[in-house]
């Protein structure tokens, strides 16, 4: 799943309030099954009041619209890197791939399999075809559905 020593750090800074990394865990909640999700992810109630209301809106109606992200199936994806936690949520007509930062410094993705594919950014709302290769910046996380 997740090394430990990249968890570890995510609750440092999680700990640590650090708002990229709270809005992240905040992510990560509306987005894992609750038989994954780990409890230590979680970020209690006050420090989610630390997270931009709209980023908060903007997250929880996606949770809402899709189906996948509340009863899909999960399975974990390999993109190469131990910072970059992926995973895939699938419902009945929609396939959703999640790409999270762990880390506190931008991280390289490369999308492999996904290369070339088309996609629907469904947090910014715009279409687009997988490039082999992106950096997410610190705590940054992806929420992109497969269109074909």
């Amino acid at each position: 799943m997740i090394a430990q020593y990249v968890l570890d750090h995510f609750l440092a800074d999680l700990d640590a309030r650090e708002p990229r990394a709270l809005e992240l865990a905040f992510a990560l909640t509306l987005t894992l099954p609750q038989t994954v999700l780990e409890t230590q992810i979680v970020p209690s109630a006050d420090a989610t009041k630390l997270i931009g209301a709209d980023a908060r809106d903007l997250m929880e109606f996606a949770r809402e619209r899709y189906d996948a992200l509340r009863d899909g199936t999960f399975a974990q994806v390999e993109l190469g890197n131990p910072y970059i936690w992926a995973f895939e949520r699938v419902g009945a007509d929609e396939r959703l791939l999640i790409v999270n930062n762990l880390a506190r410094v931008p991280q390289p993705v490369k999308f492999m399999a996904y290369t070339g594919r088309a996609g629907w950014d469904i947090l910014n709302r715009i279409e687009f075809l997988f490039p082999a290769r992106v950096q997410l910046e610190e705590y940054e996380f992806l929420w992109l559905m497969l269109t074909d």
